[in-house]
């Protein structure tokens, strides 16, 4: 039997670039085989050279995981222990009217009854601007790009720390800067200028929420600035003039976008005409 392709034109791509700030110590956890040198604990992921960075896998991730809170999607994808563990639409007629799953695509498959499907959004890797570890910073960093924090458990009935608990944490140090950051959003068919929005609205809710681990201990509070949005039409991809029409105009952060969205939208659909 032949197989069924959804039709599918690209008609541009929306380029997103900026810069993460960290404002609370950043920890996303790398490899814990083999100690760094000072015996950490927990290590946090780092690039062939050394630096730390964000992954594009977490950073989607993290932005999936909170707009599918704020949307109040089901939560029915499970893993091999049966815990919920995300949102996939099992249908053609539910994934036509889901943002979520259009633009963050369907987890592991990216197919719906053998009927491929294409993922609207690509996050990159994000690499540590050297230049934000000052001078005066790295005087009172325990490793060359990262600080180390001790922690350790708490007895909640003796208000003591728990033997054995204690530990050491590698993050990355408030003041450092991630940049620059790039996401792309692939536009397949008008209604996609419509969803583009959710992306913003998840990018606020990081902003309020952490990324990383250990959140809930202060980590991870991270801010979007410098933002600036591209419209590359398709046409721009075969003269090679791209990146030159910028749809965001002075609306720098996830919120002055999310609210002047409807100015910024004309301008992405006037330039289509």
């Amino acid at each position: 039997m032949e197989e069924k392709i959804r039709e599918s034109t690209l008609l541009g791509k929306v380029v997103i670039k900026g810069s993460i700030y960290v404002v609370t110590g950043l920890r996303i956890g790398g490899p814990t085989t083999g100690l760094k040198i000072g015996g950490v604990d927990q290590p946090v992921i780092s690039d062939a050279f050394g630096k730390p960075y964000i992954p594009g896998s977490s950073l989607k991730g993290k932005l999936r995981t909170l707009i599918e809170r704020k949307e109040r999607v089901p939560l029915n994808k499970k893993d091999k222990e049966g815990n919920s563990i995300g949102h996939e639409c099992d249908d053609e007629e539910k994934y036509n009217k889901c943002a979520i799953c259009k633009i963050w695509g369907i987890l592991g498959t990216d197919k719906i009854k053998g009927v491929p499907v294409l993922t609207r959004l690509i996050a990159r890797d994000v690499y540590l601007d050297e230049t934000s570890i000052t001078e005066e910073m790295k005087k009172n960093l325990e490793l060359e790009w990262t600080e180390i924090k001790m922690e350790t458990a708490i007895d909640r009935y003796k208000g003591t720390a728990l033997e054995g608990s204690l530990r050491t944490i590698e993050r990355v140090p408030a003041g450092a800067r991630f940049s620059p950051m790039e996401i792309i959003y692939n536009v397949y068919e008008e209604s996609d200028e419509e969803i583009l929005i959710k992306v913003f609205e998840a990018m606020e809710l990081l902003e309020h929420d952490y990324l990383g681990g250990m959140g809930s201990r202060g980590y991870g509070k991270v801010e979007f600035k410098d933002i600036e949005v591209f419209w590359n039409k398709k046409e721009d991809y075969e003269s090679g003039d791209l990146n030159k029409t910028k749809i965001n105009d002075n609306f720098t952060t996830p919120s002055e976008i999310v609210k002047n969205f409807e100015e910024i939208k004309k301008k992405l659909t006037a330039d289509e005409k």
